[in-house]
């Protein structure tokens, strides 16, 4: 037997099409805030529920997908909007064009979200409970997808947000795909609760679940380190990414700069009295045009660094992958006390719109922010360098986001991580904040100390449990001396990768499937 379809003014309030429209936005509003700079944390445990309340009994697809399509949008809009003055102001786009790409990013990206609210209302069909127990698996199967599809750009996953800190230990196990996993249930049973006002079983969940979150956070809180026994020095030079200031800095027009930076690096050495252990030197990922395989004064200058701090240093190049000087390398070269080269690591995870532009995003009207000529060439090898002590592993700027590449990264016995990065780029948005904040997950994933030098900003040491134990101000030429230790512990995540997202994703497969299952026979 047919039933006509319901109107819409016989709908409950929260299944019309207007008060839908409002809580997708409300949803994208909040997760917006849960990021810096609100920086609103607690917001994440319930920033989803309004779009969960409107999904969950939600059967027809297209609606679910313009659900989700929208808090989407809205979410990556708002953390997202430093796209615009990064393309104005660097990318030497019009103001319009600006906006433009940001639109174009929005509209590209939503698509998971959008897809997210497809399947779920396919799967579940209008059941309330099936969508509840979907919801947290398909939603890090949605993130999973955000890290490899259309380039990868897993910024601002939901995890990133949960600050609690014996919680984040999870990530140790999870990454922070099991975050989200926690956040995304707790939003889908404050919404059940919502749904289903009469029935007791999603508030005994919902207690149930908070207790366990509870008591995780204080069973999992980390303890005190020991005193770290090496000396790291991060170098923060606070180059303007100005075209003409970058020029003064070409070693091969005036090297005065250069070496005052060299003889600033070696003075600090010798005063912090690093004489139990050989130190670390590390310069960030800078605009400045310095070119270690086809500079020699550039070599020179920090093989010299090396040989008279007796120190290992790490600095930032841009190498070439052709004689012709036409595809350009981000590189990173590790030195040796002698100032012999132990590393040349090649950036793999390259920037769109940064170091060069996707096929589908108009190449022909939009350039990439970096001087450089031509598109960047991404790297293809996973090396670390090996220290008389430890392993180092680098990782450059963007490619802090990427947990599945970080622990790639990481040296087999006892190492540190890495960081270098030029922030300078997202000026005084909120994106250098961000940043810092997924680039603290890798640290708790793989129990690694990050040193994380930068050209303006944030300079920091964050140690294996995710705590910042040293940092520089922003937007100040100055060098942390701060300490640090090669560990050697390998975490699950270390070990095994994502095995937990791809169970997850497994699991909404099943999920998905049964559903799909259960359609077809209630049709036969």
């Amino acid at each position: 037997m047919n039933t006509a379809p319901t109107s819409q003014s016989n709908l409950p309030p929260f299944q019309s099409l207007r008060f839908g429209l409002f809580a997708s936005a409300l949803s994208g509003l909040l997760l917006f805030a849960c990021f810096p700079l609100l920086g609103w944390h607690l917001l994440v445990w319930f920033a989803c529920a309004p779009l969960f309340v409107v999904l969950a009994p939600e059967s027809r697809r297209r609606r679910a997908f313009l659900l989700g399509y929208v808090a989407g949008a809205v979410y990556l809009a708002g953390t997202c909007y430093w796209f615009v003055a990064v393309m104005e102001r660097h990318g030497g786009v019009s103001p319009l064009l600006s906006y433009g790409v940001l639109a174009l990013f929005v509209v590209v990206f939503a698509l998971f979200f959008g897809g997210f609210g497809f399947v779920l209302a396919w799967a579940a069909g209008g059941s309330v409970r099936r969508a509840i127990l979907l919801i947290p698996f398909l939603w890090v199967a949605m993130e999973i997808a955000r890290t490899y599809l259309i380039t990868g750009f897993p910024w601002n996953l939901l995890g990133y947000a949960v600050q609690a800190n014996g919680l984040r230990q999870v990530a140790a196990v999870t990454a922070v795909y099991g975050l989200s996993f926690l956040a995304a249930t707790t939003s889908a049973l404050l919404a059940w609760i919502w749904l289903e006002p009469r029935s007791v079983k999603p508030r005994l969940a919902l207690v149930g679940w908070c207790a366990l979150l509870l008591a995780a956070n204080i069973l999992l809180a980390p303890r005190p380190l020991p005193q770290a026994k090496r000396t790291a020095l991060l170098v923060q030079p606070n180059i303007a990414l100005n075209i003409a200031v970058v020029e003064q800095w070409a070693p091969w027009r005036d090297p005065t700069r250069l070496n005052d930076l060299v003889d600033l690096s070696v003075r600090n050495v010798r005063e912090a009295g690093t004489l139990a252990t050989t130190p670390l030197i590390v310069w960030p990922e800078n605009p400045a045009p310095f070119y270690f395989e086809r500079d020699p004064i550039f070599r020179s200058a920090v093989e010299r660094m090396a040989h008279e701090a007796r120190a290992y240093v790490v600095v930032g190049s841009v190498n070439y992958a052709d004689a012709e000087a036409t595809q350009p390398k981000n590189s990173a070269m590790v030195l040796d006390p002698e100032g012999r080269v132990l590393l040349a690591y090649d950036k793999i995870h390259l920037v769109p719109f940064g170091e060069y532009v996707p096929a589908w995003a108009f190449p022909s009207l939009v350039g990439k922010i970096t001087y450089e000529a031509g598109n960047f060439v991404p790297g293809t090898s996973y090396q670390t360098a090996s220290m008389r002590d430890g392993g180092l592993g680098v990782l450059i700027c963007y490619e802090a986001i990427f947990p599945q590449l970080v622990r790639r990264l990481v040296p087999e016995g006892p190492g540190v991580l890495v960081n270098i990065s030029d922030d300078g780029w997202f000026g005084n948005s909120a994106a250098p904040f961000q940043h810092l904040e997924m680039a603290r997950l890798r640290a708790i994933e793989n129990r690694r100390y990050l040193l994380r030098a930068t050209n303006d900003g944030i300079t920091v040491v964050i140690e294996p449990y995710g705590r910042i134990i040293a940092r520089l101000p922003r937007h100040e030429f100055a060098v942390l001396k701060a300490q640090f230790d090669f560990l050697s512990q390998r975490t699950f995540y270390t070990r095994h990768g994502d095995v937990f997202a791809w169970l997850s994703v497994v699991v909404a497969a099943a999920l998905v499937g049964s559903g799909a299952a259960r359609k077809r026979k209630s049709r036969g």
